[in-house]
């Protein structure tokens, strides 16, 4: 009987350290998470992978007791970790019909981000596009590697010749260079990349805009604590939207 006894109090541990092992701790304690960021999405995430989603993300989950940790890839591998559930997951990715079918989201956003088409070429017929739908078949563009450029653009890329790479400095080089007619930028990411190339804010054309992207993290739906995560950060977001911090880390 004391055998039986024995037996039966240490399967009652391991099963209570088990659900420890598989529930995320939540009594106050400081827990981390890893994420995944690109590393060329200057002012939101740099080389580095710091930047204005960086704080508000650091901030957001600081507020739940999360600790942030990061690691910087191009933006494909970011996507590629997460899918394949190596990271929980990434940030900076557009929530569209194509990501939904890959991702868990949450239902904050983690910031809003206009995205239009750039020319360098100035003429009176790049001036007359109102929409993308003005834009000729056969225009080449040029995209970021796997980014994502919102509904409609998916519904016309098929007109167009993309040209994708890596970087957005090497996109707006090619515009200069005349190697591609148009790119697609976002708009805070254009105005900070031109003046750290030293670039007047006029050396591109703005023409029409092609989107509003909702950024969010992106989290594996292949991870185990995703959607715990995901729970958290939407906290931690509402948090700092009602105390106004949240306003305070946008005006970077």
């Amino acid at each position: 009987m004391l055998i039986l006894l024995r037996t039966l109090s240490q399967l009652m541990l391991l099963a209570s350290l088990s659900i420890v092992q598989l529930c995320p701790a939540d009594d106050g304690k400081q827990q981390s998470i890893v994420l995944a960021v690109e590393d060329s999405w200057p002012p939101y995430s740099n080389q580095k992978g710091e930047g204005l989603s960086t704080k508000i993300l650091q901030q957001a989950f600081s507020s739940v007791g999360i600790n942030l940790m990061t690691k910087v890839y191009p933006y494909a591998r970011v996507l590629a970790e997460v899918e394949k559930g190596i990271l929980v997951g990434g940030y900076n990715v557009t929530r569209q019909s194509s990501t939904e079918e890959k991702y868990l989201f949450g239902k904050q956003p983690l910031l809003d981000a206009t995205a239009s088409f750039y020319f360098a070429n100035q003429d009176a017929t790049v001036k007359n596009y109102r929409d993308i739908s003005d834009i000729p078949d056969g225009t080449s563009i040029g995209v970021i590697i796997d980014y994502e450029y919102g509904n409609t653009f998916e519904q016309h890329k098929h007109r167009f010749k993309l040209v994708a790479v890596s970087q957005q400095t090497q996109i707006i080089n090619m515009l200069q260079m005349g190697r591609i007619d148009g790119a697609v930028l976002f708009d805070a990411v254009a105005i900070y990349t031109l003046k750290t190339m030293g670039l007047e804010a006029n050396a591109l054309f703005k023409g029409p805009l092609n989107h509003t992207s909702n950024i969010y993290v992106a989290f594996s739906k292949s991870h185990s604590r995703a959607q715990y995560f995901a729970d958290k950060l939407d906290q931690g977001l509402l948090k700092l939207k009602k105390t106004g911090e949240y306003e305070k880390l946008l005006s970077y």
